[in-house]
């Protein structure tokens, strides 16, 4: 690869960026506003709403002269091989824009490990699951669910008086990475205490959030709001057992729209079966849960069909935040 790709003559000629096959979704991440802005600084190799996967040769011919790569929804990212990468030998960078992180994080890998620098551009999906956390702890507190299933069934006036506010919470963050960060942001907006837990980021980090880093058992015994951010991982599958669950406080709201192998299920729906703590879930192990899971019949539960991050709006402006990337990425390569 030559160390300049905007090196003498070339210095002025748009980059050529590749839109790796997106599927079905095509029209969504990438609207007429979004193609326009990339066209605006780049010439577009696209495959578009292609949903087959394309074979070595063909995406060999594909990546020809091109400096970057435009990744979205994850679909065939892993196609993209160090070896094709390679033999193109001019591609500087990627820009990563994910409604699920699974093939684009082992693509990101390999795409690194051949010298390509990876920008992850996901914040509209993570930003769009930190508002449904914000919304799921505030109408969690003010017992909408309940009160409407109430008024619905007959119950002429609900009490109202266990409905509850933020302020003055004790909100408890576990995972701080993509998505818990942007979630730490949106709560120290109210008067809250914010705790948080993660195995892999610093305690000066974790600070810098405006958060207390505490260890995963006392998060779970002084929160009023807990709320899971992880990746299943081999660490954290069922890093949430009996035993953490027995520490959550009574009264207390977990909201979980992360991934429901993070918690023991069995002990989870025990747990729940007590009534001692509330939840508000959007993921579920399987999903979705049988229509005889004792979770759809708990009234101590709020489900949501793994909404939190597919918003209308998510997708475009993830096109729209990876577009950007690009455009300013190229744009201090030519200064």
């Amino acid at each position: 690869m030559s160390e300049n790709p905007f090196s003498g003559s070339e210095r002025t000629a748009s980059p050529h960026v590749y839109i790796h096959r997106i599927g079905r979704n095509y029209k969504e991440y990438m609207p007429k506003e979004n193609e326009a802005r990339l066209r605006s600084f780049a010439r577009v190799t696209c495959d578009g709403p292609a949903e087959t996967a394309l074979s070595p040769e063909v995406l060999a011919q594909r990546l020809k002269g091109v400096e970057a790569i435009l990744s979205l929804n994850g679909v065939g990212a892993e196609e993209i091989t160090e070896e094709l990468l390679a033999k193109a030998g001019t591609v500087r960078v990627a820009a990563i824009s994910h409604y699920f992180h699974g093939n684009h994080d082992r693509a990101a890998a390999a795409w690194r490990r051949a010298g390509v620098e990876v920008i992850d551009a996901s914040d509209g999906n993570n930003r769009a699951v930190a508002e449904w956390t914000l919304g799921a702890a505030i109408t969690g507190l003010l017992r909408f669910a309940e009160f409407d299933r109430a008024m619905r069934s007959g119950v002429l006036w609900p009490d109202g008086s266990v409905a509850d506010h933020l302020s003055g919470k004790v909100v408890g963050i576990v995972g701080l990475g993509r998505v818990g960060r942007i979630v730490a942001r949106y709560f120290s907006l109210f008067d809250v205490e914010l705790l948080g837990y993660d195995a892999y980021v610093t305690a000066d980090r974790i600070k810098a959030m405006g958060v207390k880093p505490v260890g995963l058992r006392e998060l779970l015994k002084r929160s009023d709001i807990i709320t899971l951010h992880l990746p299943v991982t081999q660490e954290t599958r069922g890093m949430i057992g009996r035993e953490e669950l027995q520490a959550i406080k009574d009264g207390a709201l977990l909201i979980n729209s992360a991934r429901a192998a993070i918690i023991d299920g069995k002990a989870f729906r025990d747990e729940l079966l007590k009534r001692r703590f509330r939840a508000i879930l959007d993921v579920y192990d399987p999903e979705p849960p049988s229509l005889d899971d004792v979770i759809r019949r708990l009234d101590n539960v709020v489900m949501t069909p793994h909404v939190a991050g597919n918003t209308r709006q998510m997708r475009a402006d993830c096109g729209r935040i990876a577009v950007e990337a690009l455009r300013q990425y190229f744009a201090a390569a030519r200064r």
